[in-house]
């Protein structure tokens, strides 16, 4: 037995003791120990109960001993927040299994793609897509970038001191280009500010390169 199983189990016993405890607003989770993607039930031999942080432990050790992304999911359902490693992995197999986002029409893209903005724009965060992209954010921009070392200060504010963020912004012709979406037309394609994206919509443009991983 693995020590993530030992340590697993030792949590599923002292959660068994607490069903007394259990009740609505009580914070306790029912949690079953095989979880429901591997067959589990909700039965009494079955189940213990777990506080948030408890729930989401044992669902990273459920992910360390048997690697079913359906936990890290699991996880990130109950507030975790993910690796990078982690939600790569997650992203792929929904992609693979077509769940969630990957399921969707293109009609439902276009509408979880526009309420991501909406919810952008709503939290007042000056630190996302939509904020860099407005007036505000462009201005704020330009003036972190004309001071002394505000390069640096850019670059920092953005993220362009982590290697995968400068990949990334090398194979999109440099960093003039943060805050804007890549959108395309039959052979076209150009970049906008996303609050710009409904106006393109409407004469038939769409999210993305347009190119495909084989092209």
């Amino acid at each position: 037995m693995s020590i993530y199983s030992k340590i697993y189990y030792n949590l599923c016993d002292n959660g068994s003791q607490r069903e007394s405890l259990y009740r609505p607003k009580s914070g306790l989770h029912k949690h079953r120990i095989i979880p429901g993607h591997q067959g589990g039930l909700y039965e009494e031999n079955n189940i213990t109960y777990l506080t948030v942080r408890e729930h989401i432990i044992a669902h990273f050790l459920l992910w360390k001993m048997n690697k079913n992304p359906n936990d890290i999911r699991s996880m990130k359902m109950l507030g975790a927040k993910l690796s990078p490693k982690q939600r790569q992995i997650t992203g792929e197999w929904c992609r693979d299994n077509k769940i969630g986002f990957h399921n969707a029409t293109p009609e439902q893209r276009k509408e979880w793609s526009m309420k991501g903005f909406e919810s952008q724009k709503n939290s007042g965060n000056e630190n996302t897509f939509y904020y860099w992209s407005t007036e505000e954010g462009r201005k704020k921009r330009a003036s972190i970038g004309g001071k002394v070392g505000g390069k640096k200060q850019a670059e920092l504010k953005l993220g362009f001191h982590q290697p995968h963020i400068q990949k990334i912004a090398a194979s999109l012709g440099g960093k003039s280009h943060i805050g804007k979406i890549w959108i395309h037309k039959e052979n076209k394609r150009t970049r906008i500010f996303p609050e710009d994206f409904l106006k393109y919509q409407k004469q038939g443009w769409k999210r993305g390169t347009g190119k495909t991983k084989s092209s």
